[in-house]
């Protein structure tokens, strides 16, 4: 910024005559002061403890081989995501993110959407489930989804959403819906980072196994420590500000 404001000046002084430079001068130090500065990356490593290190998202469920749906593994989907609240920055676009529904398990396991998107459910298994946001009913109705059909779901405000099947409740999908580009997912190691995030302060979230199981207030600056985030203890209820999605 300073090499284009020297620039500008230089310009001036070979030019004292000419119309309009102070203004030009001006309004290139009012931008160069109004563009925000561009801290470091927040970085840093979650670590999940007790029942949200397990994966389980409820305890009693047991899937038994019925001819129909063949016992496997639950795959690792990446269903933590960290969030910075409070910095402002450009929207997402809006997209429709498909989410497939197969050996009752529903893959990707969470999904990162911005306001207004389109999450589309299909449902390649063969018997019907039956979905909803249940904490959230007048967001997700609840609703048979046949065999082969697809479900297509808009989210319209920021926060986090379960979608959950009643007759299986372990069949989840998070929906995590943001108004910045501020987030990231966790990697297999528990690493994150979010790049370039503004000089300030912002709350941080931390989004696992369907529900918000951290939060703290951090100041992002140029040398902001890597964080050592462990998760574990008293979770916070899944809601948004408003139930006003469509």
């Amino acid at each position: 910024m300073e090499f284009e404001n020297r620039g500008a000046a230089r310009i001036v002084a070979t030019n004292p005559r000419r119309p309009g430079a102070g203004v030009l001068v001006a309004l290139a130090l009012t931008f160069a002061s109004s563009w925000p500065a561009l801290a470091a990356p927040v970085r840093g490593t979650v670590t999940l403890v007790g029942a949200l290190k397990t994966g389980r998202r409820l305890q009693g469920y047991w899937r038994l081989e019925n001819g129909i749906v063949p016992v496997a593994p639950a795959p690792n989907r990446g269903e933590t995501v960290v969030v910075l609240e409070g910095p402002k920055g450009p929207p997402p676009a809006p997209k429709t993110t498909a989410v497939e529904i197969s050996g009752l398990q529903a893959s990707p396991g969470a999904v990162v959407v911005a306001e207004g998107s389109v999450v589309e459910l299909k449902n390649l298994d063969r018997m019907a489930h039956e979905l909803s946001t249940p904490e959230q009913t007048s967001v997700m109705a609840i609703e048979r989804l046949a065999p082969g059909a697809t479900r297509k779901q808009k989210f319209q405000v920021a926060g986090g959403y379960v979608v959950r099947s009643s007759q299986y409740p372990h069949l989840t999908v998070s929906v995590i819906v943001v108004d910045s580009p501020f987030f990231a997912v966790v990697d297999e190691k528990g690493g994150f980072k979010i790049p370039d995030a503004p000089d300030g302060k912002a709350t941080l979230k931390v989004w696992s196994q369907g529900r918000w199981v951290h939060e703290q207030e951090i100041e992002v600056g140029g040398k902001s420590p890597e964080l050592q985030i462990k998760c574990g203890g008293k979770t916070e209820d899944t809601k948004s500000d408003k139930d006003s999605n469509e």
